[in-house]
C-alpha cells in the first residue's frame, strides 16, 4: 500500500467517524442546516459523503401528561429541557420545556408551572414567566390553564387573596382567581412586546394552590388563532362554556352585606368566539343539565328551592339584567322561534335560544360587587354559569 493511499483511507475514515458521531449525537446543530419556506428543516452536506437528515420541530407525545417539542437531544438540554422520548421516526427527541418563577422564554410550548409542582404551593412573593415571540411572524399567544386551583374570590367577588394577571398583549385580560382549570385564552401580543404571566398568592391563606400552564404561540396565518376581540375561542359543532370559576360548591366566604358569598368574579366584560364550521349557519344555546346551578348569576340562590333554581321560573332576562349578565344577539327561543326581543340573560335559570347572528358570539358583564346594595336586589351564593352549545345545520 502506497503513502498517499494510506493517508487518504485514514483520513476518510476519520471524517467518516466524525460525521456519524454528530448525526448520532447532535441531529439538529443550528449550524448545519437550512429552513425552507414551509418552515421546514432541511439538511446541508456537512462532509463529503454525509447528508444530515433534518425534520419539523412540532409537538410531540410524551411519556408525561405534558406534551413536548421535537427537538435535537443538544438543543434540549441548551434549553434546559426534560427528554422524554423520541420522535421524527427516531431522529429526534420529545423536549419538554418547563420554567416557573422570574423565567424568560421564547419556546413555543413552554410550561409554567408553580415552584415544587404538584405539591402545593404555599404563596409569597409574586411568581411571573415573560414570553417573548419565538418569531415576527407570531400574532397570538393560547394560554391553557391545564390545572390552576387558586383562592376564591372574596364574598363579592373580588380577587384579592390570590389571583393571576396577564399583562403587555393587546388584549385585556381581568383578573383571575379560584379554580379555573380546564379555561383557555387568547391574547394579542402588542408587536414586539412581551407578555408577561404574573400570579400572585399570599402566605395568609393555606391551601392546595398550584398551576401548571401551557403556552402556546400562534402564528398570524395559523387557523387555530382567535378572531379579534375574542378572549376566548371554542370550535367543533358543539361543547360546553364555563365561567371563570364556575363550580358547583358554594364560597365559603360572606359578602360585604354578610350573606354567602360568589364564586362569580367581579368586573368582568370579555367576549366569548365560536367558530362557524361548515355547513352550519345558526347556534343554540341551553343551560348544562348537570347541575341546578349551572345559571345562576343573579338572584339569591339560598332562598330559592329546586322548582325556580335551573327551571324557566328563575330565568330572567332584559331590562331587569343591570348587573351581571351574558349577552346573545339576536336571540329566538328554541321551542318556539319567538325573538326574545332582548339580548341580555341573568337570574337562577335559562330559557334555551337560538340566533343566527354572525359571528357566533356572547358577551359576559359582571359588575364591581355581590350582595344586598340599595339599588339592587340580594346576589346571594352565585356560581356563575355552564352553557352548552350547540352548531345548527344550513
Amino acid at each position: 500500500m502506497t503513502s498517499k493511499l494510506f493517508w487518504f483511507i485514514f483520513i476518510t475514515s476519520v471524517i467518516a467517524i466524525a460525521a456519524f458521531t454528530v448525526l448520532e449525537d447532535n441531529f439538529e446543530d443550528e449550524d448545519n442546516y437550512d429552513v425552507d419556506t414551509h418552515g421546514r428543516r432541511e439538511g446541508k452536506i456537512l462532509f463529503p459523503f454525509v447528508s444530515i437528515v433534518r425534520f419539523a420541530n412540532v409537538e410531540c407525545s410524551s411519556s408525561s401528561t405534558m406534551n413536548g417539542i421535537c427537538l435535537a437531544r443538544r438543543e434540549c438540554n441548551n434549553l434546559n429541557g426534560t427528554i422524554t422520548g423520541t420522535c421524527a421516526s427516531r431522529r429526534g427527541r420529545c423536549c419538554i420545556v418547563s420554567r416557573s418563577c422570574g423565567a424568560t422564554t421564547n419556546v413555543n410550548n413552554t410550561y409554567f408551572t408553580s415552584p415544587g409542582y404538584p405539591s402545593a404551593y404555599a404563596g409569597g412573593q409574586s411568581c411571573s414567566i415573560t414570553v417573548n415571540r419565538c418569531n415576527s411572524n407570531i400574532c397570538q399567544l393560547r394560554i391553557d390553564f391545564l390545572d390552576l386551583v387558586l383562592a376564591q374570590p372574596d364574598g363579592d367577588g373580588i380577587c384579592n387573596t390570590d389571583f393571576i394577571s396577564i399583562t403587555g398583549g393587546n388584549t385585556v385580560v381581568p383578573l383571575l382567581c379560584g379554580d379555573n382549570t380546564g379555561q383557555t385564552l387568547f391574547v394579542d401580543f402588542n408587536g414586539n412586546t412581551a407578555i408577561t404571566i404574573t400570579v400572585t398568592a399570599t402566605l395568609a391563606t393555606t391551601f392546595s394552590r398550584r398551576w401548571n400552564i401551557l403556552l402556546t404561540q400562534l402564528g398570524c396565518d395559523c387557523p387555530g388563532i382567535a378572531p379579534n376581540g375574542c378572549l376566548q375561542y371554542y370550535t367543533g359543532t358543539t361543547g360546553t362554556i364555563n365561567s371563570f370559576n364556575y363550580g358547583t360548591a358554594a364560597n365559603t366566604a360572606l359578602s360585604a352585606s354578610l350573606v354567602t358569598g360568589t364564586r362569580q368574579i367581579a368586573n368582568l366584560n370579555y367576549g366569548i368566539c365560536i367558530r362557524m364550521e361548515a355547513g352550519f349557519c345558526g347556534i343554540q344555546y341551553a343551560q348544562s343539565a348537570s347541575s341546578v346551578f349551572s345559571f345562576t348569576v343573579t338572584g339569591d340562590v339560598e332562598g330559592a328551592d329546586n322548582t325556580v333554581l335551573g327551571t324557566p321560573i328563575g330565568a330572567v332576562n332584559g331590562v331587569a339584567c343591570t348587573t351581571d349578565f351574558v349577552v346573545i344577539p339576536n336571540p329566538v327561543t328554541t321551542a318556539t322561534g319567538v325573538p326574545v326581543n332582548t339580548d341580555r340573560f341573568c337570574g337562577l335559570g335559562f330559557v334555551p335560544v337560538q340566533t343566527n347572528a354572525k359571528p357566533f358570539v356572547l358577551y359576559v358583564v359582571t359588575n364591581g360587587n355581590e350582595g344586598v346594595t340599595a339599588t339592587t336586589p340580594p346576589d346571594v351564593a352565585n356560581r356563575g354559569f355552564s352553557l352548552m352549545y350547540t352548531q345548527v345545520a344550513c
